[in-house]
């Protein structure tokens, strides 16, 4: 993948985000403690943004920062509740295995 190809996925899932929040570019710059230029300028290409930017566009968009950069899956089977849910699942599941070696080693 190119950088273009990337700022391309970065541009698009920040405006269909937006979109599906039904947020202005104004609203959401404002609730990423940005300023409407500098949102406009990501949104068009112009800039990027430092990764704090790209956190606080995700926490606004109610997002991970790695769906900002996601391609959009070519199937239409793809869901993001199901997806979140079995990383939590896995999260929980390496925690206890971690525990239970950590409970074993210290015994």
């Amino acid at each position: 993948m190119t950088v273009e190809e990337l700022n391309q996925i970065y541009r698009e899932n920040l405006k269909a985000l937006r979109s599906q929040a039904g947020l202005s570019q104004a609203a959401l710059s404002e609730a990423a403690a940005i300023t409407d230029k500098f949102y406009n300028d990501i949104e068009t290409g112009r800039k990027w943004g430092s990764f704090e930017t790209m956190v606080a566009l995700a926490n606004a968009l109610g997002v991970d920062p790695y769906e900002l950069l996601s391609p959009k899956m070519k199937s239409g089977n793809y869901d993001i509740k199901r997806t979140k849910q079995l990383l939590n699942r896995l999260r929980i599941h390496l925690c206890d295995l971690i525990d239970t070696m950590d409970s074993y080693l210290t015994q």
